[in-house]
């Protein structure tokens, strides 16, 4: 690798030289805040005594035999003084602008900007991504009704035409001042690696997305003509199936792969660390991720199937369903290559439908579903195939079974627990999704007549209405009685007291019976969830109670308890990870345990913990011997007789609860930076234990 600091313009300068920009490297995107600081500076430089002005770095490697230059990194800025320079020229050739020096217009632009001597039919030197390239060259040699006005490349030349024209320069003193520009020209050496250049020059993450960098590390080692065959069949319609939003594909791509879900930040060094441990050809791995990212494009668009199956899954999109794209992008991958009938595809999103309505109105924590979407499909499919062809269990019942086995954040709330918290639940101050899920399916229900009510609710031309309104007159007090201050906060944000209307402004807080009764109230209402209200005398106790059951009763026909009668076989061995917060542990017997792929058999919790921390001590010894000496997690550096010693100096406590041995495993994990998952217990299917394992 050399480098040298040059003028920017003399890295322009030259014949047969191009500045192709690698199909891998993303589009040109300076904003115009970005131009709009790049022209001032030039004005300072101008009205200065400085000689020079540093513009940062180039990195580029020379395509072999040629004086071609692949641009590594730079290409904004290479791309920028083009557009400055084809700017300039232009509004000199329309009388904009004046120049002493009269050849100056031509030599910028053979000398610059294109190769006249170049045998190919394309003469321009600088060679965007295609799309870019388009509009590049629409500048250089198409009228202006010709240009591609959409593109950024066309938005950025616009700016600098209009400084150009008032900035009271000639082109000989723009010109001058742009020779001042100067850069670090870094050119790599054969022997050089680009990507890990690459991975330095943008390791802050500042200025690429982290779908760029993954980009880059699939396409960057490969020929020129393979980079473009992979671009053009599969990474640019992976762009478009993603409305321009690859990184949350790919971090969705990784959660169903990996089962673990990754930092949105980080995940291009986790597809990294994915592709290299999976030795996958990049051809075939971008033909999986393609494939994928194809059914991710037809689950956000609620384009799977049918349209009972599509307004089905276009109804759990009103939620944040983005949880559950691995899941869904898995399962419908699955149920396409089994033939799985369009009656148990629309069931198994049935009962998902149910599962996150009813966490919904228990007011359980939605940052739960995130784990048990990443694992959902395999966990069914661990017990399906485990079955023979004859005895194998359908899907649904599956699925079913191993969301009624959930606990704790993940349980799937009974009907008891459903009838207990509708009374409560403060509908009114749920998150605006949710809210709008729970309004739409109570008002539609399963009728073929439906009103967009999330449409409407989002664009405001409908409102949710209060009955008992927020706040009390001395009418409505007087009516609810001498209690009118508990059922006021008792009921106010509940769905008993809760509606939908277009008129909402108009009702203020009037009277029960005048809202009911105004023109365009209750009585006119079009909407299924005024219909009781019709026939109301007043609004009262009673009558929330009255409605609060009516509507309770819908609730669990849209969404009942599902059932299923699968069982796992007897023999089958129940097994968890370190990282299933929801697992109960306790009263389990162990028989083994598995730790990075690698079974061991055990007779106890507490074996299995001295054996875990002697395989972490070969493996992270410093970190271990850090948790001892700060007596972090269970460890110490001083013994008693309640601790086990695993070296010298350093012990860990063992006489306690499976509980306690847990939260030892998962904090010295987490400590050595090993994923929890990569620990995995193995219980005996045929004994349970009443109580704890705790010596």
């Amino acid at each position: 690798m050399k480098g040298d600091a040059q003028p920017l313009i003399k890295f322009f300068d030259g014949s047969d030289k191009r500045f192709i920009i690698p199909l891998y490297q993303r589009n040109y995107d300076w904003k115009e805040e970005n131009c709009e600081q790049l022209f001032q500076d030039l004005m300072k430089l101008h009205n200065s005594d400085r000689r020079s002005h540093f513009f940062g770095s180039i990195v580029s490697s020379i395509q072999s035999g040629t004086e071609d230059r692949f641009i590594i990194d730079g290409q904004q800025r290479i791309t920028t003084v083009s557009l400055l320079l084809i700017a300039m020229v232009n509004a000199k050739k329309e009388g904009l602008i004046e120049a002493t020096d009269a050849k100056l217009v031509e030599k910028i632009f053979k000398r610059y900007l294109v190769d006249e001597y170049q045998e190919d039919e394309r003469k321009v030197k600088l060679k965007p991504i295609k799309k870019d390239m388009q509009a590049f060259d629409a500048l250089l040699y198409k009228p202006k009704d010709q240009y591609i006005k959409e593109s950024n490349v066309t938005r950025n030349y616009d700016f600098f035409y209009d400084k150009i024209i008032h900035c009271g320069l000639t082109i000989d003193e723009l010109f001058e001042t742009i020779k001042k520009l100067e850069v670090i020209n870094i050119r790599l050496d054969e022997d050089d690696d680009p990507q890990l250049i690459f991975e330095s020059l943008n390791s802050t993450g500042l200025d690429l997305s982290e779908a760029d960098k993954i980009r880059n590390y699939l396409l960057m080692s490969l020929a020129p003509a393979e980079q473009d065959d992979l671009y053009t069949r599969y990474w640019n319609p992976i762009e478009e199936f993603t409305k321009y939003d690859p990184s949350s594909f790919v971090r969705d791509y990784l959660t169903m792969k990996q089962g673990k879900i990754g930092r949105i930040d980080k995940i291009y060094f986790i597809f990294k660390e994915y592709a290299e441990a999976a030795n996958i050809v990049r051809a075939t791995l971008l033909e999986d991720m393609h494939h994928y990212a194809k059914i991710y494009s037809q689950v956000d668009s609620a384009t799977v199937g049918t349209d009972k199956l599509n307004r089905k899954l276009n109804q759990l999109r009103t939620l944040d369903s983005t949880i559950a794209y691995p899941f869904f992008m898995a399962f419908f991958d699955y149920a396409s290559k089994v033939g799985l009938a369009e009656n148990e595809i629309y069931r198994v999103l049935d009962v998902i439908e149910a599962y996150w309505a009813r966490r919904i109105i228990c007011n359980l924590p939605s940052n739960a579903l995130n784990k048990v979407f990443a694992t959902l499909h395999r966990d069914v499919l661990n017990h399906v195939n485990k079955a023979g062809d004859d005895t194998a269990p359908s899907y649904i019942d599956v699925l079913t079974y191993v969301l009624l086995k959930k606990g704790r954040s993940s349980v799937f709330p009974s009907d008891e627990e459903v009838r207990g918290d509708f009374k409560t639940r403060q509908v009114y101050k749920m998150p605006a999704n949710a809210r709008m899920f729970i309004l739409e399916r109570m008002e539609n229900q399963d009728n073929n007549e439906r009103h967009d009510v999330v449409k409407e609710l989002t664009e405001k031309n409908i409102t949710i209405e209060h009955i008992m309104p927020q706040t009390l007159s001395d009418k409505w007090k007087t009516a609810l009685g001498d209690d009118w201050e508990r059922i006021h906060e008792q009921y106010l944000h509940t769905m008993a007291n809760l509606t939908l209307t277009g008129y909402n402004s108009q009702y203020s807080n009037l009277t029960f019976i005048e809202k009911r009764d105004m023109e365009k109230g209750f009585k006119d209402s079009a909407f299924r969830l005024n219909n009781s209200l019709k026939s109301c005398e007043q609004w009262t106790e009673k009558e929330l109670k009255a409605r609060q059951k009516e509507l309770q009763n819908v609730f669990m026909k849209l969404w009942p308890m599902p059932s299923t009668t699968f069982e796992p076989l007897k023999h089958e061995a129940e097994s968890a990870s370190l990282d299933d917060e929801d697992y109960e542990f306790t009263g389990k017997k162990l028989q083994a345990y598995m730790l990075h792929g690698v079974r061991y058999t055990v007779n106890t919790w507490k074996e299995m913990l001295i054996q875990v921390c002697g395989h972490i001590l070969i493996e992270k010894r410093s970190t271990l011997e850090w948790l001892c000496a700060n007596e972090n997690h269970g460890f110490s550096h001083t013994s008693e007789s309640w601790r086990k010693e695993l070296a010298p100096n350093m012990y860990v406590w063992t006489d306690n609860s499976t509980y306690t041995k847990i939260n030892i495993l998962r904090g010295m994990l987490n400590e050595c930076n090993i994923p929890l998952s990569e620990l995995v217990f193995e219980f005996r299917a045929d004994v349970v234990v009443e109580y704890e394992d705790s010596f």
